[in-house]
């Protein structure tokens, strides 16, 4: 009878063992991750929705408190193009998404969740989703800041100067 060297069998079958690892952990990332990544799409945008409604809380209160109210607030803005437009008396945010998540694009009018209103585009293979506050014909909004990204402590004041005004800054 012929003697069978087994000594190699238990490096193959680590090998072996290993390389499956490699491919089920791959396949796993590879089908897991676009889910991952619509989640945190989706967080972002309920973040930034809950920050456009302090946001508005804010204006709305220091606005029918008179002149002289002010109220601080800190805003976190993690992703995506938070911008103040003075001349349109308007505050939005855009994100440009993969997935629609949710908001169903091009539609004639935005949908309106109080005063918060949230439009969605399409653009190719992706979405330009924005949420917005637009206080044009009811309150005017001035600021010097025009582009907002990352942790500011602002304020928001009723100010009357030569008109009647909501100004919002950064503190400090």
């Amino acid at each position: 009878m012929w003697k069978i060297n087994k000594k190699g069998d238990i490096w193959i079958s680590a090998a072996l063992y290993t390389a499956i690892g490699v491919v089920l952990v791959t396949l796993i990332l590879s089908v897991g991750m676009p889910f991952v990544n619509k989640l945190k799409a989706r967080n972002t945008v309920l973040q930034t929705k809950n920050v456009l409604y302090e946001f508005d809380s804010a204006v709305r209160s220091v606005y029918n408190e008179g002149f002289g109210s002010r109220r601080p607030l800190f805003v976190e803005i993690g992703e995506g193009d938070f911008t103040i437009d003075s001349t349109n008396d308007k505050v939005s945010w855009k994100i440009i998404s993969d997935e629609k998540l949710g908001i169903e694009p091009d539609l004639q009018k935005p949908i309106e969740e109080g005063n918060l209103k949230i439009s969605s585009k399409s653009l190719g293979q992706g979405y330009e989703i924005e949420l917005f506050l637009d206080y044009k014909d009811e309150i005017d909004v001035e600021s010097n800041l025009k582009l907002l990204s990352g942790k500011y402590n602002l304020v928001i004041e009723h100010v009357y100067d030569t008109k009647d005004y909501v100004n919002i800054r950064e503190s400090g």
